[in-house]
């Protein structure tokens, strides 16, 4: 989809399973190609013993023009930070967030290849070609206190793409269990805090 490619990162939590339809309607018009992504961010908050990281978490984004094969794909490897907006935690709290949910954006230093990578998105749009993209999250996103308990593992995650839109509801207790295929995928996605 489109919107979710805004911010790669949300790819990795199921696509659009369970996703917010209002919300997804407001950012249909949204594109990777054309979204700020210094101002682009997303927020994130499960249970208590769930620590966020996004500082060791990478986006891998795979791509490559339609047509072509495998080996011309490019690979775009982009970091994540704890993002320090001021007006952030008003905001998410009057689109229904909690205050203690953590927000992250890209880092400043994967601003400029992401940057890069848009523009020639926009090329070969210019060109009339069509393009292909895989994306993946490396490393950990959270770390857990202790053990995972047993049971769902709720999540809830906002949006913003950009000022204008402002924070929106992507997903509202959306279980991280239910998507990992097994326990050790889980336990690898989740692993303890040092």
């Amino acid at each position: 989809m489109r919107l979710l490619a805004a911010l790669p990162l949300l790819i990795a939590l199921s696509a659009c399973n369970g996703a917010s339809i209002p919300t997804l309607w407001k950012l249909r018009n949204s594109h990777m190609a054309t979204t700020d992504l210094a101002k682009a961010r997303f927020a994130l908050g499960g249970p208590e013993w769930l620590r966020t990281t996004p500082e060791k978490a990478v986006v891998e984004v795979r791509y490559r023009r339609d047509g072509d094969d495998e080996s011309k794909s490019k690979l775009l490897s982009l970091r994540l930070r704890k993002a320090t907006h001021g007006e952030d935690r008003e905001a998410l709290e009057k689109a229904g967030g909690a205050p203690t949910l953590a927000v992250i954006e890209l880092a400043p230093a994967s601003l400029a290849a992401a940057g890069a990578a848009q523009r020639e998105a926009l090329r070969l749009r210019a060109e009339g070609a069509k393009t292909r993209a895989r994306i993946h999250l490396a490393g950990a996103l959270g770390c857990r206190r202790g053990d995972i308990p047993p049971g769902p593992i709720p999540i809830n995650v906002f949006i913003h793409v950009d000022d204008e839109t402002g924070w929106l509801p992507l997903y509202n207790g959306f279980d991280v269990r239910g998507n990992a295929k097994d326990e050790a995928e889980l336990r690898e996605a989740l692993p303890p805090c040092p």
